[in-house]
């Protein structure tokens, strides 16, 4: 099992398990389907920079998407599910793509 500390945050750890595609913080333990994982994965492994959709749409659905509303609906999800550790969000950059931040204060 692939369980590890991505990052500290007020003292606090966020903790990722791969195998079960989860994010645990706060004793919050959140689940992600596997398309949800491969984008939050991806945002998170771009350090901070920003990635284009079409990359995404690339990288996940092997660039056939049959609307970008696929995106954005999995975009919504991830951000929901993100929310229940209240230390990392996916911000839009807007008209250039998106970008994974992890949050000092909320």
């Amino acid at each position: 099992m692939a369980v590890f500390e991505i990052e500290r945050l007020n003292g606090t750890a966020v903790t990722v398990d791969t195998e079960k595609r989860s994010v645990e913080r706060f004793r919050y333990k959140v689940k992600f389907t596997p398309n949800e994982w491969k984008l939050l994965v991806m945002l998170y492994k771009a350090n901070g920079d920003m990635v284009k959709r079409d990359e995404l749409i690339a990288h996940i659905w092997n660039g056939e998407v049959h609307s970008t509303r696929t995106v954005d609906m999995h975009l919504s999800a991830v951000r929901k599910k993100l929310a229940y550790i209240k230390g990392a969000t996916i911000k839009s950059c807007y008209g250039k793509g998106y970008k994974f931040v992890m949050l000092e204060k909320f």
